[in-house]
């Protein structure tokens, strides 16, 4: 946190910094680390997390009016990749979600969500001999992209995406380990504008 004492200066555009933390945009948030001349994977690392509790706070208030047919890779409401998939209950139910926002959203069976492939033999799941409770990672042999997969009776709640993810870590490395990535950015950049504003209320988008 040291590193980016310099960004704490006056002339810093917060608004402009705001909106590339919404659309998770890496290379406007690289050009203000230059400017600013602080560590840029430090500056990542924070401003990509400044918009999560605006983001909770959408999905809190969009949910009921989400469509309940949306069969996209990426999250319907800030447009982020997910976290991890759910299995849900004896129904099995295939559930993404975004640890960005919280959202949850119908994922489908043996489909990747990054690139759509659907070729069962392109598809592989893979298990950690310490892993994390129920976790596997799907992977897709196309496009080495991988989910965190959970099965669990229920949904853990928005709030505890982000958490979960994290706790999670020991999948993340052996995907690493077996040549798999999460892609980078967003899945649907979002249009949003973002606007210095009074006090109360500071801020004011529309995507």
């Amino acid at each position: 946190m040291g590193a980016l004492r310099p960004a704490l200066r006056g002339d810093v555009d917060i608004a402009a910094l705001f909106r590339a933390s919404l659309r998770q945009d890496a290379a406007a948030i690289a050009a203000t680390a230059e400017e600013t001349g602080v560590d840029p994977d430090a500056m990542q690392a924070v401003v990509i997390l400044v918009a999560v509790p605006f983001l909770h706070a959408c999905h809190r208030e969009w949910r009921t009016a989400l469509p309940i047919d949306w069969m996209h890779g990426y999250c319907p409401v800030c447009g982020s990749w997910p976290a991890f998939a759910e299995t849900r209950g004896i129904e099995r139910s295939r559930t993404l979600r975004c640890g960005r926002c919280g959202s949850e959203w119908h994922g489908q069976l043996l489909h990747c969500p990054f690139c759509g492939n659907h070729e069962h033999g392109e598809l592989t799941t893979l298990m950690t001999e310490q892993g994390s409770g129920a976790g596997v990672l799907e992977a897709c042999g196309r496009c080495r992209q991988y989910v965190k997969a959970f099965t669990r009776l229920q949904g853990c709640a928005p709030s505890d995406v982000m958490l979960e993810d994290m706790a999670s870590v020991d999948l993340d490395v052996a995907a690493i380990q077996h040549g798999y990535s999460r892609p980078a950015g967003a899945g649907c950049t979002i249009d949003v504008e973002v606007h210095a504003g009074r006090p109360r209320g500071a801020f004011a988008g529309h995507a």
